[in-house]
C-alpha cells in the first residue's frame, strides 16, 4: 500500500474501508486504555479519533482491542496440520502472525520442504515468516532426509527475501563453540543480509553462553529456570518464553520478568498439538496463565505482541497504531483474555468465537501426499536385544512436559537370553529405524512413557524424523511401525495384533490432509487407545523427543544410543 493512499483516510478526507467504534484501545506504548474508534484503510490502520465515514460500520459494544497476537517461535509441522488448517486453528485464537522454523519438513525434503511451507502459506490471513532451518541435518549422530548447505540457503534468502526473516534455531551450540566453518558460514550468510539469528542453547551459561551470544544469536527458547533466563536477558538475549506441549516452561519462568525487564521477553508455543489449541488456546493460552500467575496485563499484552515484532523487525506490527496492519483482536475482557473477534488485513475472518474466513491461499492445488517411509528389513528377530540375566542397561528416563532426559540404569526383564521390557518398572522397550534410507535400526529401552502393554509407533521425530517405536510385545512394535510406514508415515496404537487407533501423515510423515476437526477427533481416538495400554500420559509428543540428540541427556537415535553432554554415542549396558 502506497502512503499517498492511507493519508486522505487519515485525515478524515476519505471514508475508511472499515470503521470499528465504539472500541476500548490498549496502547501498547504507555499501557494505557482509550475509548475511540479505529478507521482502517484497506489491511492499514489510518487512524484513531473522532471517523465517522466507512464503506463498512462495526460496534465494538465497548470491547477491549489489543493487537493480534505473535507467536514468536513455532513449528507448524508439530501441530500435525497443514499450515492452512493450522491457520484455522489458530486464528480463533487471536494469532495473526507467527514466526515459523521448518526444520521439520527440511529435515525430511530439504529445500522442496522448505518451499512448499512458505508457497501453501502464501495469500492466506495468517502471516507466516520463515527461518531458514540452519541445522539440517541436525547433528552427525543421525540420518536424516536432506542436506540444507549454504548454497541452498543463500538461494532461498534470495528468493523469499521478505518472507524469510531470520535463521533458525541454532541448535548444534557445540559447534558453535567448536568454531565449526560451515554453521559460523550459515551465520555470516543471514547476518550480512541483517536478518535475525535464532537460538537454542538449554543450560549453557558463563563464558559458553558468553561464546555462543558472540555468535550474534539473540534469542532463546530453551530456558528452564528464572535464574537461566535472567542470565540469558543480562547477557542482551531476548528470551521466548515457552508453553508447548511437550514443554511447558511458564509457570517456571515467569517469576523472571519484572517491569523493568519485561521488554526482553515474548511468548512462543514452539510445539503444540491441535487439541491442545482447540482445547486450550495458542499465544492467548499464554497470555492468560501469565496474568493468572500475576503478571500485569499489559506486560503480558506487550510480551505477545510489540516485544516480537520489535524483535523481528516487524515495523508495522504489534500495536493498534496509525500506519500499522489492521490485525485486531477484541476482547470481552481483559483479565480473562476471552476473544469474541479477530480482524486480520482489515477483515473479519473470526466473529463471535466462530471461523468465517475460508483461509483459501494463492496456490489452489498443493500436494497431498509428499516424501516416502522406508523402513529398514524387519522380522521377528529385529528387535531382539541379547542380555545376560541381571544386567545394568543405560536408560532414557522422560519426563512429561519437559524435554529433557536423565540417563538411568535399570534391569530389563531377560528371558531366553534376551532382554525385553517391563511394566512393573515403566520400562518399555525402544527402537529408531531409518526411514529416509530404510538403513538403519537401533534399540534401546525408555521408562517414563506409563506403557503396561501393547506398542505405539510414530514418524514423528525431531529432527531427523525417523520413525520410532515404544512397547512391550516385539510383534505389536513390528505392526505399528508397518501401519505407520504403509500410510506414508503418522502415529499407531496397537495391542495384540490388533491396530487400536491411527493417524496417517502422508504429508512428509509430519501432517495430515484432513481437516482440523477431522484431525483433533483422530487424536483423541488416539488417545483413548493409549489408556487402553495403560498410560494416562502424552506419549507422542514425548516420544517425539526422544531422538533428539541436541538436548541432554540421553537419546537414541537411528545410529545408536547418544550421551548428548559428551557428544558421543554410548554403549546401552553399563557394565
Amino acid at each position: 500500500m502506497k502512503i499517498r493512499d492511507l493519508i486522505p483516510t487519515a485525515l478524515g478526507e476519505r471514508p475508511a474501508s472499515l470503521l470499528l467504534h465504539n472500541a476500548r484501545v490498549l496502547d501498547v506504548f504507555t499501557g494505557e486504555l482509550e475509548r475511540t474508534s479505529i478507521a482502517v484503510h484497506g489491511k492499514r490502520i489510518a487512524g484513531l479519533g473522532d471517523y465517522l465515514a466507512a464503506e463498512e460500520v462495526l460496534d465494538a459494544g465497548g470491547r477491549i482491542v489489543v493487537p493480534g497476537l505473535i507467536d514468536a517461535h513455532l513449528h507448524i509441522e508439530s501441530s500435525m496440520l497443514v499450515p492452512r488448517q493450522f491457520a484455522r486453528a489458530v486464528l480463533q485464537r487471536g494469532t495473526t502472525t507467527v514466526i515459523a522454523d521448518p526444520h521439520e519438513i527440511a529435515n525430511v525434503l530439504g529445500t522442496a520442504g522448505v518451499e512448499y511451507m512458505i508457497r501453501s502459506t502464501e495469500g492466506i490471513p495468517l502471516d507466516v515468516y520463515i527461518c531458514v532451518p540452519s541445522a539440517v541435518p541436525a547433528t552427525r549422530f543421525e540420518t536424516s532426509g536432506a542436506y540444507l548447505g549454504t548454497d541452498d540457503m543463500i538461494e532461498l534468502v534470495d528468493r523469499y527475501p521478505t518472507r524469510i526473516i531470520a535463521l533458525g534455531e541454532v541448535m548444534n551450540y557445540p559447534a558453535v563453540l567448536e568454531r565449526d566453518r560451515e554453521l559460523l558460514t550459515k551465520i555470516e550468510i543471514l547476518r550480512s543480509r541483517y536478518k535475525k539469528i535464532d537460538g537454542h542453547a538449554p543450560g549453557l551459561s558463563g563464558k559458553q553462553l558468553n561464546a555462543y551470544l558472540c555468535a550474534f544469536i539473540r534469542s532463546d527458547h530453551e530456558c528452564s529456570t528464572a535464574g537461566e533466563a535472567l542470565e540469558k536477558v543480562r547477557r542482551g538475549m531476548h528470551v521466548f518464553i515457552r508453553e508447548g506441549s511437550a514443554a511447558r516452561n511458564l509457570d517456571a519462568l515467569i517469576g523472571a520478568v519484572t517491569e523493568r525487564n519485561h521488554h526482553s521477553f515474548s511468548f512462543c508455543t514452539d510445539d503444540r498439538d491441535p487439541l491442545e489449541i482447540l482445547e486450550e488456546g495458542h499465544i492467548d493460552h499464554l497470555v492468560r496463565r501469565a496474568i493468572a500467575l500475576g503478571l500485569d496485563p499489559v506486560m503480558a499484552v506487550r510480551m505477545a505482541t510489540i516485544n516480537p515484532a520489535r524483535h523481528f523487525g516487524l515495523r508495522s506490527m504489534g500495536a493498534v497504531a496509525p500506519g500499522y496492519k489492521a490485525d485486531l483482536v477484541l476482547l470481552d475482557d481483559l483479565d480473562g483474555f476471552r476473544i469474541h473477534s479477530v480482524i486480520k488485513n482489515g477483515r473479519v475472518v473470526v466473529r463471535e468465537g466462530e471461523l468465517v474466513d475460508p483461509v483459501q491461499g494463492d496456490f489452489g492445488e498443493l500436494p497431498a501426499a509428499l516424501g516416502t517411509v522406508r523402513l529398514p528389513p524387519t522380522y521377528q528377530d529385529s528387535l531382539r536385544i541379547p542380555a545376560r540375566e541381571g544386567a545394568w542397561a543405560r536408560v532414557i528416563r522422560v519426563q512429561e512436559r519437559c524435554l529433557l532426559t536423565e540417563e538411568v540404569r535399570m534391569r530389563p526383564r531377560v528371558v531366553d537370553g534376551a532382554a525385553h521390557g517391563d511394566p512393573a518398572q515403566d520400562l518399555a522397550k525402544l527402537a529408531v529405524m531409518d526411514r529416509h534410507r530404510g538403513r538403519n535400526l537401533s534399540l534401546g529401552f525408555v521408562t517414563g512413557l506409563g506403557l503396561q502393554r501393547g506398542a505405539v509407533a510414530t514418524s514423528v521425530g525431531h529432527d531427523a524424523h525417523n520413525l520410532c517405536v515404544a512397547g512391550l510385545d516385539d510383534a505389536d512394535m513390528l505392526l505399528a511401525a508397518r501401519v505407520v510406514a504403509e500410510g506414508g508415515g503418522g502415529l499407531a496404537v496397537v495391542l495384540e495384533g490388533e491396530v487400536l487407533a491411527h493417524l496417517d501423515l502422508p504429508v512428509a510423515g509430519l501432517m495430515s490432509n484432513l481437516d482440523l476437526y477431522e484431525v483433533a477427533r483422530r487424536l483423541e481416538g488416539l488417545r483413548k487407545a493409549l489408556q487402553a495400554l495403560g498410560s494416562e500420559h502424552e506419549v507422542f509428543m514425548t516420544l517425539s523427543f526422544v531422538q533428539l540428540a541436541v538436548i541432554p541427556s540421553l537419546r537414541l537415535t537411528d545410529r545408536g544410543l547418544v550421551d548428548t553432554e559428551r557428544h558421543c554415542f554410548t554403549e546401552l549396558w553399563a557394565d
